[in-house]
Order: C-alpha cells, then structure tokens, then sequence
C-alpha cells in the first residue's frame, strides 16, 4: 500500500506539470510560424480590390512571445500575450498596444485563419 501512495506522491507533481504545458500550448499554438495573407473580407465591393491588394501584401510572423507584422515595406515587431483562447480562435493583446487593444485570430484549419480587422472585417491568411 505504501508503494501506491508514493507513487501518487510522484506522478502527482508530473501530472500538473503535463497539464500546465499543455494549457500553455493551447490554441496559441496553432499561430506559431509564417502567415501570408490571402484576401480581404466584409469590405464593400468598390473597395473590395484595393482591400484584397492590401491583404496580399500582408505577412504575419509567430514565434514564441514575438508577433511581425510586414505591410509591404512597413514592419512592426513586439511581445505578444494570450487573452482567451479556445478550439478555433485564440485573442492576443501586444504590449505595444496594451490589453485594451485586442486581436481575434480564427482558424479555418489547420492552414488557414481569419484576423478580424474590425466587426465583419476579417483578413484571411495561409500558413507557409
């Protein structure tokens, strides 16, 4: 019996362990890696070429803590942290821009997701 209650004691710890790697490798996960954009969404249709030139020309770069974002010859770079996230979306807020100033991520797939602009503006990426 005391063999099974030190072993409880051990595989305890590691269980929680586990489990915290696991929460934090979450959904914010699935943003790790090189994102080109695809197209525009929710833009009027006069607007709808310039909108989809636009998001063509936008990359998005994730690694660890760190988000670049490139617009044609423009680049930002910062720190990044989760806010919420779930099955299909993750929400992040850079320390650039502060908490109040979120970002909504949706995934389509494993290869592609949404990055809501604004209320029904979304810019549409693929994973390279």
């Amino acid at each position: 019996m005391r063999y099974v209650e030190d072993m409880i004691q051990r595989l305890v710890p590691i269980a929680l362990l586990c489990a915290l790697v696991a929460c934090k490798g979450g959904s914010a996960v699935k943003l790790e890696g090189h994102w080109r954009g695809i197209k525009a969404s929710g833009v009027p249709d006069d607007q709808r070429t310039a909108a989809n030139l636009f998001a063509s020309t936008m990359e998005l770069q994730f690694k660890g803590d760190q988000v670049s974002v490139h617009t044609g010859s423009d680049r930002q770079s910062g720190k990044f942290h989760v806010i919420k996230e779930d099955k299909t979306s993750v929400t992040i807020a850079t320390d650039q821009d502060g908490p109040d100033d979120r970002e909504t991520f949706t995934f389509v797939d494993d290869h592609t997701m949404d990055w809501s602009i604004m209320p029904g503006k979304t810019i549409q990426f693929a994973r390279d």
